[in-house]
């Protein structure tokens, strides 16, 4: 590690409350650490878009709202009589996961060449989010221990969307549907939504990309400059009569119909963690990140997810 990048770390880690326990160095300005995280949450064009909540509580339950409706009542017959729309409240529990890496001196010396608190932060906050969306899409349980040779896409790290949609039965199995179109199958999944929900304008489709075809896209220079912040693609045409976007990780051969305000993560707060240990003889700088997490549908009856669609039938 060369001297400038010594002592631009150093300040980098002053400025996070560092403090050494014997080859470990502790980052304990919780606030701070939060504020990255935070901050790779709002410059990830996914994660913007969905509802992603710090809270204070580490279980506890959220509740399943259904959609206010207006109405009239004749109070000379009968008085008005409000309407609870607490359908069902959803256990969530924040558990740890982590992000642990190792980065050469010879990689963190580019970093002095530039603002190396923004470099350092970015770099390690942008994967992270990455890998909270591909978790996000396709974990499919909590392991003790995961194994990312046997699960390479997350899948034992944490339950996601898609797994919890698959649970509760909100699905259809395109397969079963003797051939039909994509329109046919959001069609079909706009039937098991509440109609006020499906006039709301607020239904898009998440495709997997093989789905997209040779739909038309406008592809900016920010985009392929910054694919790990820039994830999202918008077709210019509609499918089924709802805006279509794809997603990084999102599943091949699937289509999801919801809201995206309807996806949401929860943070649990003053819960994220990160140390550094030092190994010089290997000439590397091993970064350990943490935080508590749970992935949960705001509504699971919101969302319908389409499986085992065939990328050849789009019409």
């Amino acid at each position: 590690m060369e001297r400038i990048t010594s002592q631009k770390f150093a300040e980098y880690k002053n400025k996070l409350g560092g403090n050494k326990t014997g080859e470990s160095e502790y980052m304990h300005d919780f606030s701070k650490i939060e504020a990255i995280l935070n901050e790779g949450i709002q410059n990830n064009a996914f994660l913007r878009m969905i509802d992603v909540k710090f809270t204070p509580l580490t279980l506890n339950q959220a509740h399943e709202l259904s959609l206010p409706m207006v109405s009239r009542t004749n109070t000379d017959n009968s008085a008005r009589v409000p309407k609870n729309y607490v359908q069902a409240g959803v256990d969530f529990n924040c558990r740890q996961v982590n992000f642990d890496t190792k980065v050469s001196y010879r990689d963190l010396d580019k970093f002095a060449d530039v603002d190396f608190e923004k470099s350092i932060n970015d770099s390690m906050i942008s994967e992270f989010m990455q890998n909270i969306i591909m978790i996000g899409f396709n974990g499919e349980r909590w392991a003790d221990d995961s194994d990312p040779v046997q699960n390479p896409l997350g899948q034992d790290v944490a339950k996601g969307w898609i797994a919890q949609l698959k649970e509760k039965g909100q699905m259809i199995n395109a397969a079963t549907e003797q051939g039909a179109s994509m329109n046919q199958l959001i069609a079909k999944a706009l039937d098991k939504l509440p109609v006020k929900l499906r006039h709301s304008g607020e239904l898009i489709a998440i495709c997997g990309n093989n789905l997209l075809g040779g739909d038309f896209v406008n592809v900016a220079y920010s985009d392929l400059q910054s694919a790990k912040t820039n994830n999202v693609i918008i077709p210019q045409k509609l499918i089924g009569g709802l805006k279509a976007i794809n997603v990084s990780y999102f599943p091949k051969n699937a289509i999801l119909v919801t809201a995206l305000s309807n996806l949401a993560i929860y943070f649990k707060k003053d819960s994220s963690r990160l140390f550094f240990q030092d190994k010089p003889r290997e000439n590397a700088l091993e970064v350990y990140f943490s935080t508590n997490l749970d992935f949960l549908l705001e509504n699971h009856l919101h969302a319908v997810l389409i499986d085992g669609v065939d990328g050849a039938n789009h019409e």
